[in-house]
């Protein structure tokens, strides 16, 4: 088997961080998910703390997170106990995940947040009221737009819709 690449590790670190990150999620998760990418074998927890320099508790919630929208997957290796991980490379799988665990359920709290932003607004007096009813009516319009948009990228990607 090959060996890692340090320079390699690094950069693929640096580029999920950042990309997880700005899509809300912590830097950590996309450090966990980079250093498995960039590994040419399955990694256990232990290697994964020890790469990153993480804590276990950050690495274990990572790797629960990872796990739990199938962006990362168990492998059994049969002259070892522990348990190993790799990265989940299908674009489908991914996404599905993503969407599954972070895009359906704001959407939902999305909805709740309208409602306690009009309630808000009946209360603002003038101008102040008649602006964020102006807001509101925006995210509400966004809401709309995302509502139409996700039940076609869920068909795409064959994804279950709630």
């Amino acid at each position: 088997m090959i060996g890692s690449d340090p320079a390699f590790e690094q950069e693929c670190v640096a580029l999920f961080s950042e990309f997880l990150h700005v899509l809300g999620l912590p830097k950590s998760i996309g450090a966990i998910y980079g250093v498995l990418f960039a590994s040419p074998g399955p990694l256990c927890f232990a290697d994964i703390v020890e790469r990153l320099d993480m804590s276990k508790g950050s690495v274990s919630q990572g790797l629960s997170f990872l796990r739990q929208s199938g962006a990362v997957k168990l492998v059994d290796l049969a002259d070892d106990r522990r348990e190993f991980f790799e990265p989940e490379l299908g674009l489908r799988r991914l996404a599905s995940g993503l969407i599954q665990e972070k895009i359906q359920p704001l959407a939902k709290e999305s909805k709740a947040a309208l409602t306690r932003l009009r309630k808000q607004a009946t209360e603002a007096a003038g101008e102040r009221q008649q602006f964020q009813m102006e807001r509101i009516e925006q995210l509400a319009k966004w809401h709309r737009q995302l509502g139409r948009i996700l039940p076609v990228v869920q068909t795409i990607l064959k994804i279950p819709r709630p």
